[in-house]
């Protein structure tokens, strides 16, 4: 059995696996039921309950991104006794002056890919009436075929999430919710692809391919880079590592679709016995690297039976450098 375990005082996850009986271990998972009673019966399904409170704490955590979530006012009276003072950091960013004002800031939407980064800011979107923004200005390019930079002085990124909905506003202050998977997430790749030191996954967190013009009419794709000091708040998503393995395998074979790749197709069907097929393959291929890297030197021997191990390994250090990205960055964070 596989667990993952969280540390409250430290914010870093523990990957657990046991067999129990001393066999190999062996994966199992239990998907969100979609609805746990229907509407009409007045229970919210678990996804739609988790959904709602997502989208509250955004709204709170964000503050001046709607005018339908309000913080609530600071006490007129503060506590003049220093025990009674709450432990903050003065130079916290959210205590800077210039976060006062009524620029735009960038709110980092981190997470894992298919952790349900973009149904979140579609949610905000719909909801708020107000746009979001993403590193990834190649996925949403505007009318002209060229990404939409959010800030005229930094036109490698961020970029709106939907420049041509004209549904929906341009906030001008506040927090602007932007997509960022930072970095250590590619799929069926060797450890060099996959392994990041703190300095790097922050890198990635910045970063971005957006399309603008070659110069002569034409379009070419840019990997763009903005400023740190930028970012100022971050929502962290966090799904069931369960859940986000198997979706990572739906959504290669959602691209196999789209290819027309057959052969994938028939090799990896869309059943339990396909999945494991295709994580023991990927496991095989990149088997003999892991085995003698240090980063699994210590630990290879009781994960190498696990389907798709390599992933959760991407999962959890994913996870721990993002904690330690925001950390690092001094950023409140949901």
């Amino acid at each position: 059995m596989m667990t993952t375990s969280t540390n409250q005082s430290d914010h870093v996850f523990d990957l657990k696996i046991s067999t129990g009986d001393g066999s190999s271990p062996k994966y199992s998972y239990m998907p969100l039921s979609p609805v746990a009673r229907s509407p009409k019966h007045g229970v919210l399904s678990r996804a739609n309950l988790s959904l709602m409170i997502l989208l509250f704490g955004v709204g709170v955590l964000l503050g001046g991104m709607s005018n339908h979530l309000r913080l609530p006012k600071a006490p007129e009276s503060v506590p003049k006794t220093h025990d009674s003072v709450p432990k903050i950091n003065r130079f916290h960013p959210s205590l800077r002056k210039d976060d006062a004002d009524d620029s735009l800031k960038v709110a980092f939407l981190m997470s894992f890919p298919n952790s349900g980064t973009s149904y979140t800011s579609r949610l905000v979107r719909t909801v708020t009436g107000h746009n979001t923004a993403s590193n990834y200005g190649l996925e949403t390019p505007g009318e002209d075929g060229k990404s939409a930079p959010v800030f005229d002085f930094s036109p490698e990124g961020p970029f709106w999430s939907q420049p041509t909905d004209a549904r929906i506003t341009r906030p001008t202050k506040g927090y602007l919710l932007t997509k960022t998977h930072c970095g250590g997430r590619c799929d069926k790749c060797s450890t060099d692809k996959y392994i990041e030191t703190h300095q790097t996954f922050l890198q990635r967190c910045l970063e971005g391919e957006y399309t603008t013009g070659d110069g002569s009419g034409g379009l070419q794709v840019l990997r763009g880079h903005y400023d740190k000091s930028m970012v100022r708040k971050a929502v962290h998503l966090i799904r069931d590592p369960f859940d986000n393995i198997v979706s990572r395998f739906h959504l290669a074979h959602k691209h196999s679709e789209r290819r027309k790749e057959l052969k994938f197709l028939a090799k990896y069907p869309k059943s339990k016995e396909g999945f494991r097929d295709f994580c023991k393959d990927i496991g095989m291929e990149f088997r003999s690297e892991e085995k003698h890297s240090k980063f699994f030197d210590d630990f290879f021997d009781e994960v190498k039976n696990v389907p798709c191990y390599a992933d959760f390994f991407k999962y959890l250090q994913w996870h721990n450098l993002a904690f330690t990205t925001t950390w690092d960055l001094g950023i409140p964070t949901m």
